[in-house]
């Protein structure tokens, strides 16, 4: 099956690509599918000229019709199973993707987005390469199903659509005046197509348009049925019913498994003390926290409970935030407790450094549908004690469940955190029973391949 993935982030559009979920989200599913025997196409806009263009190779331009605009220049790359296609055009080319510099929407967001979307579909036209599946992610991509199943739907012999978007809280809300400029008709001006209280909403093109539409947990999308989490679309959400399905996204099994059967218990405590040694000398328990600083992942949180967890015989792990006020904090307060505090910069592998030689993590995250941290903590043989949201809320099974591989907790308050992780410290010491939870979560497949087989098992 020929596969295009539309995608408006990438790790390849360094450095605006190089940390974003969504693009590590795309590069693992295109590597899945591909391992699955399927030809994949990953397409992105250019929001900015690459330092270098080594790897990448001009193949002329497209341009659509019913879009006033100069050709769309596209760029190709092979990149490992995958070929990539990089759009470039001066719509795209902006300091920040999707905000002015005051922090409003480019107002011709609409304009650029469907010009992404239109273009990548023609680049595939014109090559004589016609995908049987166009997935579209996120509210950036949601033109691109539309004009799918609209305007190229002949030409593409009726491809199958599927829509993913990690968050409904960035819908891509445009001014309707530019409904013709983007080839659509007033008809499109409805409750039941793109409108939203008098203007176009990007994301309803995804939702309405595609076949199918997966969003990253149940508990997410429980969430998004309810009048107070939904952002307005509610209504929606419970119109399109079954069309909407929880997937959690998957973790990348060349990094996130373990070099020994999850299973053989006397490997893993072997395993785990030589990278604690190597990397957090130490005879406490380690316990981290790994986010990249924001209100989002819970590092208000950790910080209020920080003074109480110096006062228990623990050490501490932070991962990530660098030159954030929060990580000059807590530098600060490492420097004034020597060897309980331990730091590392970003990067994938640190992060695998430190959770495998923890001995848990804290995930006190207030908002994450789509975070994977939890699988890879999990996956290394590292217990998660989290809040309850998200894919972690889906996908843990806590403490003192017989089949428990984690913790879980409801509220943010901090004594009902410092409650959960005492209760996880204690059970701890019971060597057997802790054996037996970092076995069933290591023992769990969290890995990309699940996660597209189980995406296109919906079609």
């Amino acid at each position: 099956m020929k596969i295009l993935l539309l995608t408006p982030e990438h790790p390849l559009q360094a450095p605006i690509g190089k940390g974003s979920s969504i693009g590590r989200n795309v590069e693992g599913l295109a590597e899945a599918y591909a391992r699955m025997g399927h030809e994949v196409r990953v397409a992105f806009p250019c929001y900015r000229p690459p330092e270098s263009m080594d790897g990448w190779v001009a193949g002329g331009g497209v341009r659509a019709s019913f879009l006033k605009v100069e050709d769309v220049k596209i760029w190709t790359a092979v990149y490992g199973p995958v070929q990539m296609r990089m759009l470039r055009h001066p719509l795209f080319e902006r300091n920040h993707p999707y905000l002015e510099d005051s922090g409003w929407d480019h107002p011709d967001n609409a304009l650029r987005f469907a010009v992404f979307g239109a273009s990548a579909i023609l680049d595939c036209i014109k090559d004589a390469w016609i995908p049987d599946l166009i997935h579209g992610n996120e509210w950036q991509s949601g033109l691109g199903v539309l004009y799918a199943t609209t305007f190229f739907k002949d030409v593409l012999n009726s491809p199958r659509t599927l829509f993913t978007f990690q968050d409904a809280a960035f819908q891509g809300l445009c001014d309707a005046r530019w409904l013709p400029e983007i080839g659509l008709g007033l008809e499109w001006l409805a409750p039941d197509r793109l409108e939203f209280w008098g203007r176009i909403n990007l994301l309803k093109a995804g939702l309405v348009c595609a076949e199918r539409v997966t969003v990253a947990s149940n508990h997410y999308l429980q969430a998004l049925l309810e009048d107070h989490h939904g952002y307005g679309l509610e209504g929606l959400f419970r119109q399109l019913g079954a069309k909407v399905q929880p997937i959690p996204p998957g973790i990348d099994p060349g990094l996130w498994s373990l070099p020994f059967d999850p299973c053989d218990i006397e490997e893993m405590r072997t395993w785990k003390a030589r990278q604690r040694k190597q990397y957090a000398p130490g005879t406490r328990p380690l316990v981290s926290y790994a986010s990249p600083f924001i209100p989002e992942a819970g590092v208000e949180h950790m910080l209020t409970v920080l003074p109480d967890l110096l006062k228990m015989d623990l050490e501490l792990g932070f991962y990530g935030g660098e030159n954030s006020p929060q990580r000059k904090h807590i530098e600060t307060i490492a420097r004034m407790h020597p060897g309980r505090i331990h730091l590392l910069p970003g990067g994938e592998d640190n992060l695998f450094h430190l959770l495998s030689a923890s001995d848990m993590i804290l995930l006190p995250a207030v908002h994450q549908p789509s975070g994977t941290l939890y699988a890879k903590s999990m996956a290394v043989g590292t217990p998660c004690i989290a809040h309850r949201v998200g894919s972690a809320a889906d996908r843990i099974i806590g403490y003192p469940n017989e089949r428990a591989d984690g913790f879980v907790f409801d509220g943010l308050a901090p004594d009902t955190m410092l409650r959960i992780l005492r209760k996880a410290l204690s059970v701890r010491t019971n060597r057997e029973e802790w054996d037996k939870i970092q076995g069933r979560g290591a023992g769990m497949c969290y890995f990309w391949d699940v996660a597209a087989a189980q995406i296109l098992g919906l079609l």
